[in-house]
């Protein structure tokens, strides 16, 4: 997908088809992915490609794989081409109002906010497309009501931006423009979104400038610089200084200009940042030409040519401006290198408009050679692709300028005119006098060098006519321009006076409404201040009196829940004392059972049963040992058992004798289990251990046991006995195992609602996970007691 919208993005001949092979690639895979974000986004490319192809009826194909978002998304992006590539009552714009009426019904019934707006914003566009400016802007009006009835001053300001932004350009609508970007602006200034502010100037700068009003437009950029400043947009400083400078260039102050320009290039350097090198580079080399210094000229936009990354069209409009100068300086060699130059770093032209400015520059750099004949066949090829190029403007913001039409018969019919091939010329002349982008420059010119070819032929009916035409164009043209600045003059010095009496009016106005207000509001406060110390004395008195209620009710409902506490308390204390009572009984029959079972075995002579009786004696001593802890604990729900398993295993060593063999390790976290898990793991851990010192060492054998109880993830406890013995026998199954100690482990781990699993590998591993029971409330915190640890 990245691919697709590198070539996408590309401005060669092949790239729409290279996007549309790698956007179908991806619309494939996010297919089979069911990635919906990315096959829309590749079936996005795709119709945009094929526009880019000017292939209209693939784009339109594309609907077939779409449907809800995606379907009007595309509806949008056909209608905008078909905008852009009609003319008013034409079948593109036909087609456009279908597949706009088609997207605003599907965004309804989708109920997308989202897609509704952007619906209405692209049928304000199409309005605008057929010159109806009302109906477009009452569209954009919809948009920016319904962000202000959700008070959404982002999105109000954001559209009332873009309504400056795209409302055609006219005298008629400049007003509007202003209008609509100080209203962004204030909105922009409530936010403190100090880059929309930014963006709003420089719109403004932008319209001031196309009006002829200069001294607005360097008042909006200065603004914005001071905005640009405070906000630490560092970044966008250069792009402002450039504005700037053009601003002062238009103005004919080239000291300004320059200054402007120069502290673009230091705000360029102090960033690193070499993208924005080649406007600074273009604009310095412009003033240099403009101010009569075209060796310095030709150095900068040699510099701009050199950090161009992108944007063909941009270099091309920079080559052609340095070959006139080159040739100008008569350096037509250093013209011709230039152009060969840049064909070789960047590729031959690819839109027959950029063959022919390239081929218009190889002429201009042959003719200025002396080399007439390979000059003419360039002139030639510059005729010919004159038409092959579409000379119907398209309806942007911005266009890059081209030589078609016009201006490029004009150039051929110089040429011609050079040479005296005055009929050649004038073929030429009568063929820019009738293309339809003549401006009234271009027909000046045109028919001043038919004058003078004819006359030089000895036609002198046709070219007094074309000499009265041309006179009568240049008094019309000056007079144009006095006209204009006349009209701007008085413009500027009534709009001045107009905003003088206006303020005055205003100042005026205000100075008695605030001596009303002010007069308007003593009264008021008098008034006011005597409610308020009236309603401050009765609410005082009051307060006082409900203070006082509350105080004698909160007095009586202290004495109550004291009592309650106390009694409560007292019960506490009594059943404390009637569970250690228990425990400790518990704990002395234990201890009883322990001592008969202790003479029993003195009596016996079998030792099977002596054997299960010392097993018997050395279980009721786990359990005996856990009453022991509660009650001198003082906790009566729970047990800590790093102290009391390392109290067990002490006895267990005593009782079996085998402190000098066999080492302990234990690894026991400080866990507090309830009661009612506190026995089966004592158990547990009594049969487990018994097992490994009566079985895993025969013979006297030394030996390790380790013994650890750790928490293994939230509520999960692991506990685990395993020696370096014998291990089990080979064919051991724990699931048929007769003897009761298993059984009596598999019993326990199920009370635990655990997991057992025993391992017999460099002798025996018991493991058991359970979850840990929550505890109820304790009487008194458990005390650990020493013994934890490794012996």
């Amino acid at each position: 997908m990245e691919i697709a919208s590198i070539c996408h993005r590309k401005q060669t001949l092949t790239a729409p088809d290279s996007a549309i092979m790698f956007a179908r690639q991806a619309a494939a895979l996010s297919k089979q992915l069911r990635y919906t974000d990315g096959y829309c986004e590749a079936i996005f490319v795709v119709c945009k490609s094929y526009l880019r192809k000017d292939d209209l009826p693939a784009a339109e194909r594309t609907l077939n794989e779409a449907n809800s978002a995606l379907y009007v998304r595309l509806l949008l992006a056909l209608s905008e081409y078909c905008m852009d590539k009609g003319s008013p009552g034409s079948e593109k714009m036909q087609k456009a109002s279908r597949y706009l009426t088609l997207a605003n019904r599907m965004s309804v019934n989708l109920k997308s906010r989202h897609w509704m707006t952007e619906s209405t914003i692209v049928m304000a566009k199409y309005h605008f497309r057929l010159g109806q400016m009302t109906l477009g802007r009452n569209r954009f009006y919809d948009v920016i009501s319904y962000y202000k009835q959700i008070h959404d001053k982002a999105g109000e300001a954001h559209w009332w931006q873009e309504l400056g932004r795209y409302i055609p350009d006219t005298d008629s609508t400049y007003a509007i423009e202003i209008n609509s970007l100080q209203h962004a602006r204030s909105l922009y200034t409530q936010l403190g979104n100090s880059k929309g502010q930014a963006e709003c100037l420089d719109n403004e700068a932008y319209l001031h400038v196309a009006h002829g009003r200069l001294d607005l437009a360097e008042k909006a950029g200065i603004e914005e610089l001071n905005v640009l400043k405070s906000a630490g947009l560092d970044q966008k400083l250069p792009s402002c200084y450039q504005r700037l400078s053009k601003t002062m260039l238009k103005k004919k102050d080239h000291d300004k200009a320059l200054e402007y320009a120069l502290l673009g290039m230091e705000s360029v350097k102090a960033l690193k940042d070499s993208t924005q090198l080649m406007k600074t580079y273009e604009l310095i080399g412009d003033l240099q030409r403009t101010i009569g210094n075209p060796a310095e000229s030709v150095r900068y936009y040699k510099l701009a040519l050199a950090t161009i990354t992108q944007s063909p069209n941009l270099a091309h409009s920079l080559l052609r401006r340095m070959t006139q100068v080159q040739i100008g300086m008569n350096r037509p060699g250093e013209a011709l290198a230039s152009v060969q130059w840049l064909v070789k770093w960047r590729g031959a032209p690819q839109t027959n408009a950029d063959k022919q400015l390239f081929a218009l520059m190889m002429a201009d750099s042959y003719a200025g050679m002396g080399k007439m004949a390979t000059a003419e066949r360039y002139y030639a090829e510059v005729a010919r692709l004159n038409d092959l190029i579409q000379l119907t403007p398209n309806f942007h913001w911005y266009t890059f300028t081209n030589v078609a039409g016009a201006e490029a018969y004009l150039a051929v019919a110089r040429f011609y005119a050079r040479q005296k091939q005055y009929d050649k010329s004038n073929r030429y002349l009568a063929a820019a006098l009738r293309s339809g982008n003549l401006t009234p420059d271009m027909e000046r010119e045109s028919r001043y060098m038919r004058y003078v070819n004819d006359s030089i032929a000895g036609i002198l009916p046709p070219s007094t006519i074309n000499f009265q035409r041309y006179v009568s164009i240049n008094d019309s043209i000056d007079r144009v321009t006095k006209d204009e600045q006349l009209e701007l003059l008085k413009a500027n010095f009534k709009s001045a006076q107009r905003e003088k009496d206006i303020q005055l009016l205003r100042n005026e106005a205000l100075l008695r409404e605030r001596q009303l207000q002010l007069s308007a509001q003593k009264e008021k406060l008098t008034y006011a201040g005597i409610l308020t110390l009236v309603c401050l004395l009765v609410l005082t008195y009051n307060s006082f009196r409900t203070k006082k209620n509350k105080n004698r009710q909160l007095e009586a409902q202290q004495y109550i829940i004291n009592k309650k506490n106390a009694a409560l308390l007292k019960l506490i204390d009594e059943k404390e004392l009637l569970m250690k009572e228990v425990h400790h009984r518990v704990k002395n029959n234990l201890q009883t059972v322990t001592s008969l079972l202790t003479s029993q075995s003195f009596h016996l002579r079998d030792q099977g049963a002596v054997k299960a009786i010392d097993d018997s004696r050395n279980r009721i001593e786990a359990i005996s040992m856990l009453h022991q802890r509660i009650y001198q604990s003082g906790n009566m729900v729970g047990v800590a058992l790093k102290s009391y398993v390392a109290e067990m295993i002490c006895n267990l060593e005593e009782c079996f004798d085998t402190i000098d063999r066999i080492r302990f390790s234990i690894e026991v976290e400080d866990i507090i289990l309830d009661l009612s898990q506190t026995v089966p793991v004592g158990l547990i851990l009594n049969e487990a251990i018994t097992n490994s010192l009566k079985y895993a060492f025969p013979s006297g054998q030394r030996g390790h046991i380790s013994v650890s109880l750790v928490r293994v993830g939230h509520k999960k406890l692991s506990l685990r006995v395993s020696d370096n013995g014998i291990g089990l026998p080979a064919d051991f199954d724990i699931a048929n195992s007769p003897t009761f100690g298993f059984q009596l482990i598999k019993g326990l781990t199920a009370d635990l609602n655990g997991q057992l699993m025993i391992r017999s590998e460099s002798g025996t591993n018991l493991q058991i996970d359970f979850d840990q029971a929550s505890l109820p409330h304790a009487g008194a915190p458990l005390t650990e007691h020493p013994g934890a640890g490794q012996h």
